[in-house]
């Protein structure tokens, strides 16, 4: 299953770039924010609980972008990388029970994203993007909550979603990204909901 749905996301991706007049790349990074604690799942470290993450972290990720036969849209395929993390000694409530909260809370994703412009011919362009793909989930924890090696890890990989809003500043031939999303992965075994900000620059 989780060998189709990277399938899945490839088929996706590929042959819209395939057939792109002009296809940008672009890179972005950035601090990633924790997100909504109704987001959190319980997931069994071997005798206790670990959840999500409750510290903000980085993000950063690599984009190409094509126009879908309009200025107004784009597709966008990224790789990415988020990690969050935790203090040792840190608990979060999940509905009725509690997990600790992980050390390391890594997520590694493909997506394919949709793009649309609200003024995209002008010089400074408010847009906003809704994507989905495969995402890959890592938490890091240890039995002893003192401390702060991680010696005991969980990872899953499933569907993952994404939202966000951005502007777009033209520079000539490049263009400067400032971006909030708001990403999830849907997989049992996941870490927290995060919200990367991000300045990239595509070219």
């Amino acid at each position: 299953m989780l060998r189709r749905a990277a399938l899945l996301t490839v088929a996706v991706c590929v042959p819209v770039l395939l057939q792109a007049q002009r296809v940008r790349f672009g890179l972005a990074a950035g601090t990633s924010l924790v997100g909504g604690g109704d987001s959190r799942a319980l997931v069994d470290a071997g005798g206790f609980n670990v959840t999500g993450a409750d510290q903000a972290g980085f993000h950063v990720r690599g984009m190409a972008e094509v126009p879908l036969g309009s200025a107004a849209f784009a597709f966008r395929a990224e790789l990415f990388y988020n990690s969050l993390h935790s203090r040792p000694n840190s608990v979060a409530i999940v509905g009725s029970g509690s997990g600790a909260a992980a050390l390391s809370d890594r997520t590694l994703g493909l997506t394919g994203n949709f793009v649309a412009s609200l003024i995209p011919q002008a010089g400074v362009s408010p847009y906003f993007l809704l994507g989905a793909g495969v995402f890959g989930s890592l938490l890091g924890t240890n039995p002893d909550q003192q401390s702060s090696e991680v010696v005991v890890t969980r990872g899953g990989m499933g569907l993952g979603l994404q939202t966000g809003v951005g502007l777009r500043i033209r520079m000539g031939q490049h263009s400067l990204l400032l971006e909030w999303r708001y990403g999830q992965a849907l997989n049992n075994t996941r870490g927290i909901a995060f919200m990367p900000l991000t300045a990239g620059i595509v070219f």
